[in-house]
């Protein structure tokens, strides 16, 4: 029971903070490059979406140290163990990204201190997303230290976050045009390479085996997942792209991006649940 719940909250972890980075990086951009200061102000305050995204995730994963006293262990290991240093990766995210999002609600925050400090967020974000995915090159887990775990992991979070953030600009009243097919396309191309790196981690899984059990024993309905995961992502993208139509309203579009966003979240869930349940050790 209690490694079910650990399961649970770690594939929350991985489900929501890679996707919430990735979509604070492209907001970022977004208000980096805007040329009017009321597109950016609001941008600003949305903001607030994927850094919310991104802790919520992170609150999930400290569940499973067990006490708070725990989780202060975890940083004297920083530099040598991929635990800490993703730990370390995460907390300072958070803290440029809210701290952004807070000194930002001043009416006149200059961009000489706005654009700088949004720069340094995305460089930590992207530190956090290296520091997660060489978090499970654990030499004794043969099925997790493979190339396709970290591949998996910035591959569904980069779909996800392209998702959420077309949720979380249209909540910034952000005009995406040409952007907003950018994004698709890339969401559409993450989706697809993701699906290709589950597959032959399926097909690799039937090399490995303990003394016990055969890897792909653990996971029998991983192509069944597979699946789901490359249907439940289409959808998710079909509905961004229908929301892109000229005529939709703009109460039609947001309802859209929320319906695509919640299918994008339960795609990437699914599949980071097989994953966790694939742990197996080297001898027992």
């Amino acid at each position: 029971m209690t490694r079910g719940l650990d399961n649970l909250s770690l594939a929350l972890f991985t489900a929501l903070a890679p996707a919430g980075v990735v979509a604070f990086i492209i907001m970022a951009l977004a208000r980096l490059f805007a040329i009017d200061h009321e597109r950016a102000v609001r941008i600003d305050r949305m903001i607030a979406l994927p850094f919310a995204v991104a802790l919520v995730g992170f609150i999930a994963s400290a569940t499973h140290l067990g006490t708070p006293a725990n989780a202060l262990h975890v940083f004297s290991g920083v530099g040598t163990s991929p635990l800490s240093n993703e730990v370390l990766a995460a907390v300072m995210f958070l803290f440029l990204a809210g701290s952004y999002w807070m000194v930002a609600f001043k009416v006149n925050f200059p961009d000489a201190a706005a654009k700088p400090w949004l720069l340094v967020a995305c460089l930590a974000g992207i530190a956090l997303l290296a520091c997660t995915s060489q978090t499970y090159a654990v030499r004794t887990v043969p099925t997790w230290n493979t190339p396709y775990s970290p591949a998996n992991l910035l591959l569904t979070g980069l779909f996800e976050g392209t998702v959420l953030s077309q949720l979380f600009l249209a909540a910034a009243k952000v005009p995406l045009s040409r952007w907003s097919f950018l994004l698709v396309g890339l969401g559409a191309a993450s989706l697809a390479a993701g699906v290709v790196s589950m597959l032959a981690q399926n097909a690799y899984l039937a090399s490995i085996a303990n003394n016990e059990i055969s890897a792909a024993s653990l996971a029998p309905g991983y192509p069944l997942v597979i699946g789901i995961f490359a249907l439940v992502g289409a959808g998710a993208l079909l509905l961004d792209g229908w929301a892109l139509r000229p005529r939709a309203t703009e109460c039609a579009r947001l309802i859209l991006r929320i319906a695509a966003a919640i299918l994008a979240f339960a795609a990437v869930f699914a599949t980071r649940i097989v994953f966790y349940n694939l742990h197996m050790t080297v001898g027992f």
